[in-house]
């Protein structure tokens, strides 16, 4: 014979389904990457010039750097790092500096970002390693149109 429900097991069962459904949901709201920051006092240290040389300086348009951090954050995440016990190699390809990013404008507000390996960087013992992709990018949209590797 059931047993009559209280008002009071209603509601404990009311928050442990409340409890179950939004846990998960509190998977989605994660606080997007910062980069980490010097501690004050090595920022102290650092003397900036008071411009930056013509001989080594780079412009980009905020469209084109905008097209490459999407297609980098795509091609090699910042959070993803190499498995314990990696190689040399291996934790070279983990590496943003170890590519070479190129990007181009092209119709319709499209820009195409080509990310390649530079073989120089990592290949080692003459292993050929064909590690590229070129993207796509709707940078109006801020996302990616599409991919070919």
């Amino acid at each position: 014979m059931e047993q009559p429900r209280r008002p009071g097991d209603i509601l404990k069962r009311g928050r442990l389904l409340a409890l179950c459904l939004l846990l998960p949901a509190c998977a989605l709201f994660q606080r997007p990457y910062r980069p980490p920051h010097a501690s004050p006092e090595e920022a102290a240290r650092v003397e900036f010039p008071l411009d930056l040389p013509a001989e080594t300086r780079t412009t980009l348009t905020g469209a084109l750097v905008t097209a490459m951090q999407l297609a980098l954050d795509d091609f090699l995440p910042l959070d993803v790092k190499p498995h314990d016990g990696a190689t040399d190699v291996e934790r070279c390809l983990y590496r943003r500096e170890s590519y070479e990013v190129i990007a181009s404008p092209g119709p319709e507000g499209v820009t195409f970002v080509r990310v390649t390996l530079r073989p120089d960087v990592c290949e080692k013992q003459n292993i050929i390693m064909d590690m590229e992709a070129t993207y796509a990018i709707d940078v109006e949209g801020r996302r990616i149109l599409a991919r070919q590797r």
